[in-house]
């Protein structure tokens, strides 16, 4: 039988784990006393009765000239200035250390202060960031979600990954008839499991390990919205119950947002009699919910103590425009694109074509029908009459300029539009001058 050594966290990555404002050392504290985590923690904030009470051991108080001891009072700008108060207190935090976890609740005044300030200042010294942070209910108001995604924002440059919760989702987690206490004890529950997972993720262990690289490459930059999910059973049908509970969280959204993450990591532990098969099947049932363009990085390892239940943990992000929900597109047809009028829409007739446009027969040059004078002309004009079966047809011709008269005379001047036309002769008469001046002619 092969045995693979079983290493503590601290022996390949050193982690240390800060938590930042009241949010997070009420998140600090819980994961000292449930020891789960492994690694040294560190609390920080402006507040000093919080830290007073905390039960971690190592505390930093921000900012004791800026703040008085009396915390930020939900301005980022106190919490920034605090902060560089205490520039020296958090570069030596970051000493003999490979990564860093940063802690809290965004939306106040000392995390969305100073949690930027501590990633930078990591970062200048090499360390590693893991950023993992709550967002405000929506109900808290416009100014706590604004301070919350400037500072989401300046930690997704600074970090190299961030992992983020919102807390309208985090309210999922317990019933809707749950009373406050349950509702919290549960969000605390499911940040707790995560970082715990993340420190046995990091530590390795066998048979297969999930590396550092894997985890950024699954969880880094940006501040997307972080997937996560854990179920734990025993029994003789463990594998199938625990990935159904860790599939069955509101922050995976009962599965469907597996489908939106680019990269997941999924890490299976469980007793030494933890089978292959058992593997297998949970992740088939994984990846029916996965993308088949997405990365899905996978970790074993196994326990001596062969009580331990089995446990899938889900982890991953997803890509979202804050603001709501992604509006599906319309689908595009691949038939030939053809304009249609809408069914509820009454068929219209078609437009008759204005008289200047009307197309002229085949042959003919268009004219206007009913040319404007410049100037109106009030001579008596000869009546058309139709030309005989044997006159010849006369060719059409573009009207003349209309001459300006000003006295009414009784011989015509000139025919206008038919000056240039034949005139139309019958027994000697020419039909185009008017009968009174043709009989007129003929008097006596």
């Amino acid at each position: 039988m092969i045995s693979y050594p079983r290493s503590s966290p601290s022996a390949t990555v050193r982690l240390r784990i800060l938590g930042i404002g009241n949010a997070g050392v009420h998140l600090a504290d819980r994961l000292a006393m449930s020891g789960d985590a492994g690694t040294d923690v560190v609390v920080m904030n402006t507040d000093a009765q919080s830290l007073t009470s905390s039960v971690v051991t190592q505390k930093l108080a921000l900012g004791p000239k800026v703040t008085r001891g009396l915390g930020a009072g939900g301005d980022p700008e106190i919490g920034y200035q605090a902060a560089q108060e205490s520039l020296g207190e958090i570069r030596d935090l970051m000493k003999d250390v490979d990564l860093i976890f940063l802690c809290g609740g965004l939306g106040g005044g000392t995390a969305s202060g100073v949690a930027p300030v501590v990633a930078e200042m990591a970062r200048e010294s090499g360390v590693m960031v893991f950023s993992l942070f709550t967002s405000p209910f929506s109900f808290e108001g416009r100014r706590r979600n604004a301070q919350a995604a400037e500072a989401l924002g300046a930690l997704g440059r600074q970090s190299d990954a961030v992992i983020h919760f919102e807390n309208d989702r985090m309210a999922e987690l317990a019933g809707p008839r749950s009373g406050i206490e349950e509702t919290f004890a549960a969000a605390d529950a499911t940040l707790l499991s995560c970082v715990a997972s993340l420190a046995g993720i990091l530590g390795g262990g066998a048979p297969l390990p999930v590396g550092l690289t894997d985890l950024l490459s699954a969880l880094g930059g940006g501040t997307s919205r972080a997937l996560f999910g854990q179920g734990t059973a025993t029994g003789d049908n463990r594998a199938h119950e625990a990935l159904e509970v860790a599939l069955k969280s509101p922050l995976l959204d009962r599965g469907r947002l597996l489908n939106e993450s680019h990269a997941v990591v999924v890490h299976l532990s469980g007793p030494p009699s933890f089978a292959f098969a058992e593997v297998a099947a949970i992740m088939r049932g994984v990846t029916k919910h996965v993308a088949d363009a997405a990365n899905v990085f996978l970790g074993v390892t196994t326990a001596s103590d062969p009580s331990t239940p089995v446990q899938v943990t889900i982890l991953g992000n997803y890509d979202r425009e804050a603001g709501g929900d992604p509006v599906a597109t319309p689908r595009r047809s691949t038939e030939p694109s053809t304009q249609i009028a809408p069914a509820s829409e009454p068929k219209r007739k078609p437009r008759p074509l204005p008289i200047e446009e009307t197309a002229p027969p085949s042959g003919e040059e268009p004219k206007p029908l009913f040319p404007e004078p410049s100037e109106p002309d009030n001579r008596p004009v000869a009546p058309v009459r139709s030309p005989s079966v044997d006159a010849k047809p006369r060719p059409r011709t573009k009207p003349a300029p209309k001459s300006k008269q000003e006295t009414l005379q009784f011989e015509s001047v000139a025919r206008g539009r038919f000056e240039k036309s034949e005139p139309t002769i019958v027994e000697g008469e020419d039909l185009d001058v008017p009968t009174f001046l043709r009989m007129r002619g003929n008097k006596p």
